[in-house]
């Protein structure tokens, strides 16, 4: 009994005491408090703003000071609503942000957090103190870092000159994507990477947003949407009035090839949205083709209109099945038609046009819509409706042009299908041209989808090096070949990924020379290089130093077999030199060549039973390629090549089967176009060892 009495005088008292504290903590936790009252100092109002946020205030007005809040980084919190009074200004302080992921503010696992400004109310930071010592390179000084966030709501903000992106949709180590997440009346004004970047979400809603001028880093797009792992999603985002103006890179970007079938579908609306002199594409979309990549969900961008940029609409690597995928209600103004003083549409959204804007050439292809299948697809690439979409072209007479392309620079051919719909060809001139979409048409506009499939020859039976092994017997080739110093004096100047192979006996040293090529402005980064000898056993090769354009390569096989060397140059390019054994430069899944001519020596094995020789260039960076057989005859030339283009063996006309290639070399001389320029183009071997000296 004695106990019963003290448990309840216990409970009692602590149910008093934690009323009390209640009372205490809701007299000093105020309601709303003013930022300034926290000791405003116009050298560095860090302590003030960051004291008004911890007061644990729900609402903290940041109010108007005669100069701007220069801050250090700002930690935000859960269950706040954070107001900017007109024209307040919040700076990144000269000399901090020093981090290369310091930024302005960050809200790391929050919820229920608010960002309302007033008219003229700005977020900046100082993009190009950022570009010199003493700070080092980095793409992450955010406006606004959302990690892991949830119930989100910025509007009526600027954010401008950041040192990474405007707002960073994010995630935190070990958490979840953000949800909910409200963007309203946000214009993200000449930010160095991106003006919104958005990794993992579900549930984005952006409406009334600018994203304009966005330069210094790549990908320099109005919007990347750009998963870094397969564990994160682009699921239920909703764009309305969006406009997207004069950015470096793209307007809209969708980069997601690290997305996988893991269950979150992929699923967008762009509704109302406009992409206008962007100095890359309008609308840009990547994604994984193969095991496991196809995600369900469903993209839609309607009523919107892409005025005056480089090029329109491109798609990379689409599944044909997955999420569905319509355009409605859709215009394309080719830069071309911008251009002309009686249809410029772009004065209503930009008052200058980007630099460089007069050269971007004239209409091609590209300019309207580009469906693009790459090396590695497995898939066939499609699943693509096309609801009332135009595209207005700046010619003044004569039929338009059908401006879309398909270009199937996989490695086998997956080809397109499942392409439906129609798409309107318009000229400023006036004249109009109804092209109807569906997999019959397809072969009729892209008669290259008809080539006949080669497979693709297996490199693992480079691992039988028996005698009278098609391994050997290639071995065997390449060094008489050498021995007769016939050298077609040519080297392909590879683009990103670089593979090569040689033969080796056991003991025998191999010596060779990687020369590094700058692409543009693009900076020469550190290459990792490795081979995998003829056991499996992969070894590590030296780094190429980026100060360093060439290196020279050492190495005394372990075992005697065919070595298989690999390197990634990012976006420069590579050339090998000097080899002392024939290594040999392999044209599969695929070899992205830049700006290389002349002659190359392809060995067709006594056991092959087809052969097949694929190109793909583009509207603008095309190439001529000539293929000789052994016996000297030139038996196709492939001109000026823009699309796809490929020679196969010839069939049989009584059996219907493919006529067996000659033995011994053949010869494939790449040549500079007859019209449009010589830059990037891929090649690719099929039904023989895909390998090139």
């Amino acid at each position: 009994m004695r106990l019963l009495t003290w448990n309840l005088i216990v409970t009692l008292a602590v149910g008093v005491w934690a009323s009390e504290l209640s009372r205490v903590e809701a007299e000093t936790v105020p309601e709303r408090a003013i930022a300034s009252e926290f000791g405003f100092d116009p050298s560095d109002a860090t302590a003030a703003l960051q004291g008004a946020i911890d007061s644990g205030a729900r609402v903290v007005v940041v109010d108007k000071q005669a100069s701007a809040w220069l801050v250090r980084p700002i930690r935000l919190r859960s269950d706040l609503t954070l107001i900017l009074e007109s024209g307040v200004e919040i700076a990144a302080k000269p000399g901090e942000f020093l981090g290369g992921g310091d930024c302005l503010m960050t809200a790391n696992r929050v919820k229920n957090l608010r960002i309302v400004g007033g008219e003229g109310a700005v977020l900046r930071m100082r993009k190009r103190d950022y570009w010199s010592e003493p700070y080092k390179k980095a793409e992450w000084r955010h406006g606004v870092s959302l990690l892991s966030a949830e119930n989100v709501v910025i509007e009526n903000v600027t954010i401008a000159e950041t040192g990474g992106d405007g707002v960073y949709v994010g995630v935190s180590a070990g958490a979840g994507p953000c949800r909910n997440i409200t963007l309203r009346r946000v214009d993200c004004v000449e930010n160095n990477r991106q003006g919104v970047s958005v990794i993992s979400v579900d549930g984005l809603v952006m409406e009334d947003c600018v994203l304009r001028d966005t330069n210094g880093t790549a990908p320099e797009a109005g919007i990347d949407f750009e998963p870094n792992k397969d564990a994160e999603q682009i699921t239920n985002v909703v764009m309305r009035r969006v406009k997207s103006i004069n950015n470096a890179g793209d307007g809209f970007a969708f980069y997601l090839p690290n997305l996988r079938n893991h269950g979150s579908e992929l699923s967008f609306v762009m509704e109302d949205c406009v992409a206008v002199h962007n100095s890359a594409r309008a609308f840009s979309f990547t994604v994984a083709n193969g095991e496991n990549c196809k995600l369900p969900g469903a993209c839609v961008v309607k009523n919107c209109e892409l005025i005056g940029n480089r090029d329109g609409i491109a798609i990379r690597s689409k599944w044909a099945d997955g999420a569905a995928f319509r355009f409605e209600n859709v215009r394309i103004v080719t830069a071309s038609a911008d251009r002309k003083a009686n249809f410029d549409y772009s004065k209503a959204y930009s008052s200058s046009a980007p630099k460089g804007y007069e050269s971007w050439g004239k209409t091609t292809t590209d300019s309207g819509i580009s469906l693009i299948a790459v090396g590695t697809d497995v898939d066939a690439n499609g699943g693509l409706e096309f609801k009332n979409v135009e595209i207005i072209d700046g010619g003044d007479a004569g039929a338009p042009e059908f401006l879309m392309t398909l270009r199937d620079a996989s490695s086998e051919g997956v080809g397109f299908v499942d392409i439906t719909g129609s798409i309107r060809s318009t000229t400023v001139g006036g004249a109009t041209r109804e092209t109807t979409l569906n997999n019959a048409a397809l072969f009729e506009l892209f008669p290259s989808l008809k080539a006949r499939r080669v497979p693709a020859w297996n490199f693992a039976k480079l691992k039988d090096i028996s005698t009278g092994s098609t391994a050997l017997e290639l071995a065997q080739a390449h060094r008489d070949r050498a021995k007769e110093q016939r050298n077609p004096n040519a080297f392909f100047r590879a683009r990103g990924d670089a593979d090569y192979y040689f033969f080796a006996e056991k003991g025998d040293e191999v010596a060779w020379t990687f020369v590094q090529r700058k692409i543009g402005s693009y900076p020469l980064n550190d290459v990792e290089a490795e081979l995998t000898e003829s056991t499996g056993e992969v070894v590590a090769l030296e780094k190429l130093p980026a100060g360093g354009e060439r290196k020279t390569y050492r190495y005394v096989a372990k075992e005697t077999g065919w070595k298989h060397l690999h390197a990634d140059f990012g976006a420069s390019t590579v050339e090998l030199h000097d080899a002392t054994a024939p290594i040999l430069t392999a044209a599969r899944p695929s070899l992205d060549a830049f700006g290389t001519v002349g002659r190359f020596e392809l060995y067709v094995p006594k056991d092959a039973e087809d052969l097949g020789v694929r190109v793909v260039g583009s509207a603008a960076e095309r190439v001529t390629l000539r293929i000789v057989d052994p016996t000297g005859a030139e038996v196709a030339v492939l001109q000026d090549v823009s699309s796809l283009d490929s020679w196969t063996s010839p069939e049989d006309s009584a059996t219907g089967k493919p006529v067996k290639p000659t033995p011994g070399f053949w010869t494939l001389i790449f040549e500079r176009p007859t019209t449009g320029v010589l830059e990037d183009y891929v090649v690719t071997i099929l039904g023989v060892p895909a390998l090139l000296r």
